[in-house]
């Protein structure tokens, strides 16, 4: 029972610390906006359309 206690624990934190680094990613890297990721996918996905509205 000790070992499963440990085992949710170390993946809790390890959720918390993957979520708190994906949030500094965005924040510090203006690289990761959605309309520079349409802008750079959009000549491996020529079939897909999106609308102009997305921000």
């Amino acid at each position: 029972m000790q070992e499963s206690n440990e085992a949710t624990r170390f993946l809790i934190v390890l959720l918390v610390v993957t979520l708190m680094t994906g949030a500094l990613v965005l924040v510090v890297k203006s690289d990761y906006r959605i309309n520079d990721n349409v802008l750079s996918n959009l000549e491996y996905y020529p079939h897909i359309k999106l609308d102009k509205g997305t921000d």
